[in-house]
C-alpha cells in the first residue's frame, strides 16, 4: 500500500510518503507561511522525489485536528479532494495522538496546542491509550488532573508559554519538549493512519476542531437558543 500523509493543523507543515508501515520520505517545514501554498508543491516534489505518481497512492492521511482552524480546513480540504479525484482511501487522525505516538515511555504523554487565554488543546496518553480525553479547556484543568497521578509526565508542542508553571508543578516528573523538538516526525500519523478505517463518506469529512469557530459563536449569539449547525451552515 503506498501512503500520502500530511500534517497542516498548526505552523509546522510535514508531508511523508510510506509504503505499508515504512516511511519513505519526509518534508518538514517550521517556517510561519501559508499552507495554502505550500502544500500542493509540496506534495508534488515529494511524490516526485520518490519517483511515484500521483495515481499511485492508495490511502491518503491527514491530521484532522484539533489544531488551527485555518490550517486544519486546508489540510482536510486537500486530502478530500486528492481521495475523491485519485480515487484513494481517506483517514483522519488526531493531531494530538500524532505528537503522543513520537514520545516511547513508561509515563504519561502530554501533547497540547496553546488555544490562548492560558486555554488548551490537550489529551493524556499512556503507552498509546488515551487517559484524559482530548479537548479545549483551561490548561488548569489538565493540571489538576496531572497532580493526580505519579507518574513521569512529558509534555510536548506548544509548551513554551507554559514551562515556568509547568516546572513549578511537577518538578523533576515533568520532561518539557519545546516546540522545535516536538515537530511531526511523518512516522506518527502514517501508524496511526494504518490502524483506521477508510472514510465511508469523503464528501461529509471534516476536521475534528474540540470547539466552535468564532464564526459559529457569531451566529449563535445573533439566534438565541438556536444552536444548530444545519441551519449555521445554510445561511452562511
Amino acid at each position: 500500500m503506498k501512503i500520502l500523509a500530511f500534517d497542516t493543523s498548526n505552523q509546522p507543515l510535514t508531508v511523508s510518503l510510506a509504503e505499508n508501515n515504512k516511511v519513505k520520505n519526509v518534508f518538514t517545514t517550521n517556517v510561519a507561511r501559508n499552507h495554502s501554498i505550500q502544500l500542493l508543491p509540496a506534495v508534488r516534489d515529494i511524490v516526485a522525489a520518490e519517483g511515484w505518481l500521483l495515481q499511485d497512492i492508495d490511502r491518503i492521511i491527514v491530521a484532522q485536528g484539533p489544531g488551527s482552524f485555518t490550517g486544519l480546513r486546508i489540510g482536510v480540504t486537500v486530502a478530500k479532494v486528492l481521495a475523491d479525484t485519485l480515487n484513494a482511501e481517506l483517514c483522519g487522525v488526531s493531531s494530538l495522538a500524532i505528537l503522543a505516538e513520537q514520545v516511547t515511555t513508561d509515563g504519561l504523554v502530554v501533547p497540547l496546542f496553546n488555544a490562548r487565554n492560558k486555554n488548551v488543546f490537550a489529551g493524556v496518553y499512556q503507552h498509546g491509550a488515551i487517559i484524559f480525553a482530548e479537548s479545549h479547556q483551561p490548561i488548569i484543568n489538565l493540571f489538576d488532573f496531572l497532580k493526580g497521578r505519579n507518574e513521569s509526565i512529558t509534555f510536548m508542542g506548544d509548551t513554551t508559554e507554559f514551562v515556568t508553571e509547568i516546572q513549578s508543578l511537577f518538578g523533576e516528573r515533568a520532561t518539557i519538549l519545546l516546540p522545535e523538538e516536538s515537530l511531526p516526525n511523518g512516522l506518527g500519523i502514517v501508524t496511526l493512519g494504518l490502524q483506521e478505517q477508510p472514510v465511508q463518506d469523503i464528501e461529509h469529512f471534516n476536521p475534528n476542531y474540540l470547539r466552535k469557530t468564532q464564526a459559529e459563536l457569531n451566529w449563535i449569539a445573533a439566534h438565541p437558543g438556536e444552536d444548530k449547525p444545519e441551519n449555521y451552515v445554510f445561511e452562511v
